[in-house]
């Protein structure tokens, strides 16, 4: 799909995490359209602790291994051009831990887009230390496009937003919104109960569902919203919904662990299942 670009002057960019591979090929398409429909800049990062001077690495062998990666962010930069040749697309090569820098860029950035990576079933880790390093830090919202995400031209127009009934459910609801009004998408809003529940129990939880969704209406009025009450858990709820969305966005917080911060249970589950791309979104 074609889009009329005029690029917002000095606009927040999006952050697109390059490696590349395949996952970080994708998404970057993700990106590109997500600019592209935003109007928004595109900055491609690769960073490397192998590119730091003065380490292991022959002064010689570190100059070709410098070509080589600036080689492979031009053509990550000449591949989202040709999809969306209006687009404000940089790069930047840094000798630094990539998850750090994709934390770091995320402080001025719309967006920070990666790719999962990995291999394995239900049960099989399909999430890179990088993606979830940067999705449990960053200070602007994160995209992770998933490896069954389709490509963006063939998305379904619809936006699932998980909604806990909590008072950082807002910031998730908003960018869900916004992102569907640029899409010309619908949203569900889904709410899980995660188990069996009465009759009055339903009609209390798509109460609270319709009011945490209200106020969306005077600012996208014509997005069409569909709140949804689920008796499945989170988890579950929202990576069936994955199966027909264009995207699932989530509140994230993140939880302190022994080893860090780290994501709560549920965007960890959907990251590592959902079909279709998930937007954590930071809550205050």
């Amino acid at each position: 799909m074609d889009f009329e670009l005029e690029v917002t002057p000095m606009a927040a960019p999006i952050i697109v995490g390059i490696d590349g591979s395949t996952h970080s090929r994708r998404a970057l398409d993700w990106a590109a359209d997500h600019g592209a429909r935003h109007r928004l800049p595109l900055r491609l990062v690769h960073a490397s602790r192998a590119l730091e001077p003065g380490g292991s690495i022959p002064d010689d062998a570190l100059r070709r291994l410098v070509a080589e990666r600036e080689d492979m962010l031009a053509e990550a930069r000449d591949h989202a051009l040709k999809r969306h040749p209006g687009l404000d697309v940089t790069t930047s090569l840094l000798d630094t831990d990539p998850g750090g820098a994709l934390v770091d860029a995320s402080d001025e950035a719309a967006l920070v887009v990666v790719g999962s990576r990995g291999q394995g079933g239900f049960e099989g880790l399909l999430f890179g230390s990088v993606g979830l390093h940067t999705a449990a830090r960053a200070r602007c919202p994160v995209m992770v496009v998933t490896r069954p995400a389709p490509d963006p031209g063939d998305a379904p127009a619809k936006i699932v937003v998980g909604v806990e009934g909590e008072p950082g459910d807002e910031a998730a609801v908003r960018w869900a919104f916004a992102d569907a009004a640029a899409r010309g998408a619908g949203v569900v809003a889904l709410h899980a109960a995660g188990g069996e529940f009465s009759p009055r129990r339903r009609v209390i939880e798509e109460m609270e569902l319709s009011e945490a969704v209200a106020g969306m209406g005077e600012d996208f009025p014509d997005v069409a919203v569909r709140p949804l009450v689920s008796d499945r858990t989170a988890p579950q709820a929202l990576v069936e919904a994955s199966e027909s969305a264009a995207l699932v966005v989530v509140g994230a917080r993140t939880r302190k662990s022994l080893i860090g911060m780290g994501l709560g249970r549920v965007n960890h589950v959907v990251l590592h299942h959902s079909r279709c791309p998930v937007v954590l979104v930071p809550t205050s």
